[in-house]
């Protein structure tokens, strides 16, 4: 079943009922949990009922069934992280305060999806073969890695969500909204520059997801115009005194590190190595530590603007559930540059 763009269309209870080989009212009978049902169904006829559920990922939309239809004005969030963000020092507790914000000047009511984890493992949206969501209108994702396959298993079922953090996928044009990290790098490297600094080196995860390639691109984009740029992709713990020494014999002036594990890593060598930050080698962190510390406001880094990424997720999610057949909804937002003490003037 697909709609005119090619994408599977949600499953119905009449799309249950054909599989099945019974009528609407049969498959609303087996669904509903209410006692005194004027419908008695053979477990034959139920067994059929909730494979074909199981096959076609129908999930039961539980608030429908007990209103005349359309809409509910609810909406998901559903998080792949292992505890969900509810603690303020938390990266991803200012995305639920702009999603808040956003569900209330929208008149949405929130689902927080919290419990759809296997003993072992991450999150999954399909625990046990079908979407728990569907019984709100459509949700919104968060997490540092969501699960590809099943982000594009969820757009097949034409099931509305947005991505906070840009999402591409084979075969799935998806919806998101992310911070503008390529502009963001981009502006450190000429504020880089205009400190006098000529030798810069970025040093980034090894995992190369969509933001970490966001942030090379806006850091080799500035190569060239007096400007030496060099990249290396290591753990924190490649980080020793022998690449510390190369990293100064090559002449860098500043190091640019994709995550604060890296930056305090360097700190550390440098310190093992009688050197102080910014005084030895200045550093720039281009994101904030998953768990936020008093530490942290030292640093020169990027800020995102997480509140309002949750906030404009929430309008673009609503757009998407009154439009569902347009074109992918995609937005980008400027970060900010925090000062502080580890970048310096040369």
């Amino acid at each position: 079943m697909t709609n005119r763009q090619g994408r599977v269309k949600r499953a119905t209870q009449s799309d249950v009922a054909v599989m099945a080989g019974v009528s609407t009212a049969v498959v609303s009978a087996v669904i509903s949990s209410k006692p005194g049902k004027t419908i008695r169904v053979g477990k034959d006829a139920e067994k059929r009922v909730r494979d074909a559920m199981e096959a076609l990922g129908y999930a039961p939309n539980v608030v429908a069934q007990s209103l005349a239809g359309g809409k509910r004005n609810i909406i998901g969030v559903f998080t792949y992280e292992a505890i969900f963000p509810s603690d303020s020092e938390n990266f991803f507790y200012p995305f639920l305060l702009g999603i808040e914000r956003g569900a209330m000047q929208l008149g949405q009511d929130l689902l927080l999806f919290t419990s759809s984890s296997f003993e072992q493992g991450p999150r999954s949206i399909f625990p046990n073969g079908a979407n728990r969501m569907g019984v709100a209108d459509g949700a919104i994702l968060l997490g540092e890695e969501p699960d590809k396959s099943e982000l594009k298993q969820l757009h097949d079922t034409g099931f509305p969500f947005v991505t906070i953090g840009r999402r591409d996928t084979k075969d799935a044009d998806l919806n998101w909204v992310a911070a503008d990290y390529t502009t963001a790098v981009s502006d450190v490297v000429d504020l880089c520059a205009e400190y006098g600094h000529r030798t810069l080196k970025f040093v980034g995860a090894t995992k190369v997801r969509e933001q970490n390639a966001d942030r090379e691109a806006g850091f080799l984009k500035k190569q060239g115009n007096g400007l030496k740029l060099s990249v290396e992709r290591l753990t924190a713990e490649d980080i020793n005194s022998d690449w510390l020494r190369t990293c100064l014999d090559d002449g860098n002036t500043v190091v640019l590190t994709e995550t604060f594990k890296h930056a305090v890593a360097l700190e550390q060598q440098v310190a093992a190595q009688h050197g102080s930050i910014p005084e030895t080698i200045s550093i720039v962190a281009l994101a904030a530590p998953l768990n936020r510390s008093a530490d942290v406001e030292r640093w020169t880094r990027i800020s995102v603007p997480r509140e309002e990424m949750g906030e404009l997720a929430v309008r673009n999610l609503i757009s998407r559930i009154s439009n569902p057949n347009g074109a992918a909804i995609k937005a980008t937002l400027p970060c900010g540059l925090v000062p502080g003490t580890t970048l310096t003037k040369i």
